[in-house]
């Protein structure tokens, strides 16, 4: 059997798909299983032993997409899965180009969930398996396995999520100067600073938490100099209460290096961001400050986790309505003892 799955969505979204590939892996061992994600999107998947091949196409952010670079990656893409044969491919993502792609590789069933965009016209006509699982109210997870499921006509449950680091511990451990399970990852930042909680809430948390346990602190953040920044205000917090200088990535890891830092930790605390899907597809336990967004499509999934949430009028009407150069009022809800009670009784585990 040759299988082809396609997500072109953002990194977060790419690992969620996780658990149906070590599913197809699991009823199908001697199975092709190749993916199309966006670039910059692979490194969760690399090294993981039940993917045959991964395809990339123009990343998720518009910005950085360039006409020219987006041709040759398509054509390149075009003639790559064309000659694949494949049985089934299906579309994760529900996007024009997800679509076209699936055309191209001429698999024998194309499969897609039209519960929430219905497939209609010619869209349809590039299909030939529907699942109707309404999702809505489900993990982000659940989406993409049933998808794949109900179409293959196997009902199963899926596990947790995949990610591939173990080889990665002694040079992150040599790196950044850590012991295993002795120190508390916290990654305060996302892409999208509306889903950040204030960093001088993060450092109280932090200190009240450091009086009890003896730990080190790794604050990681992506590249962005305004992430790196963010980490840098909540450390010189930390060290003028007189806690020793937490050690800051500054985005000097690789996705996968990433995970083994944070899968090397006692305790992960975060918001709804791809480190905290990390963090559980690496078995970290974690707390997780949730503002504007879904907790129930994007809570960890199958992972020890306490969820810290504010009241949010935007869920109810699906309209994001703060400024979003401000903490949400949902997020400033959070009060800081919260977020400690729930972080020691992880830690007290």
């Amino acid at each position: 059997m040759k299988f082809l799955l396609v997500k072109l969505n953002h990194i977060g979204d790419t690992l969620l798909m996780t658990p149906t590939i070590r599913w197809l892996r699991d009823t199908y061992p001697d199975a092709q299983i190749d993916v199309v994600v966006r670039k910059g999107c692979e490194g969760v998947l690399e090294a993981n032993a039940d993917i045959s091949h991964i395809f990339t196409i123009a990343r998720p952010e518009r910005s950085k997409r360039k006409l020219l670079e987006q041709i040759k990656d398509f054509l390149h893409l075009s003639s790559g899965i064309g000659l694949r044969r494949y049985d089934y491919a299906f579309d994760l993502s529900n996007s024009d180009r997800a679509k076209l792609i699936l055309f191209l590789s001429a698999a024998k069933h194309r499969g897609i969930n039209r519960w929430h965009n219905p497939i209609t016209g010619w869209k349809a006509l590039l299909f030939t398996d529907f699942s109707d699982y309404a999702w809505g109210s489900d993990h982000q997870v659940l989406k993409d396995f049933r998808t794949v499921t109900d179409i293959l006509g196997l009902p199963a449950k899926p596990g947790p999520l995949q990610m591939e680091v173990r080889d990665l511990l002694p040079k992150v451990r040599k790196q950044f100067g850590t012991r295993p399970k002795a120190y508390l990852h916290l990654h305060p930042v996302s892409r999208w600073s509306f889903k950040e909680w204030p960093p001088e809430r993060w450092a109280k948390v932090l200190s009240l938490l450091l009086k009890k346990h003896t730990l080190q602190v790794v604050i990681s953040s992506g590249p962005d100099p305004r992430e790196i920044a963010v980490t840098e205000r909540i450390a010189t917090i930390l060290q003028r209460s007189g806690f020793p200088v937490p050690i800051l990535t500054r985005g000097e890891t690789t996705l996968r290096e990433l995970g083994a830092l944070i899968g090397d930790a006692r305790i992960f605390l975060g918001v709804d961001t791809v480190a905290m899907h990390i963090a559980a597809a690496v078995h970290t336990p974690t707390v997780a400050l949730f503002g504007p967004s879904d907790e129930w499509s994007w809570h960890p999934w199958q992972v020890p986790h306490k969820l810290l949430l504010g009241t949010c009028p935007c869920k109810q009407t699906r309209r994001f309505v703060c400024d979003r150069t401000l903490t949400p009022p949902c997020l400033e809800e959070i009060s800081v003892e919260n977020v400690v009670s729930a972080a020691r009784e992880l830690l007290d585990a």
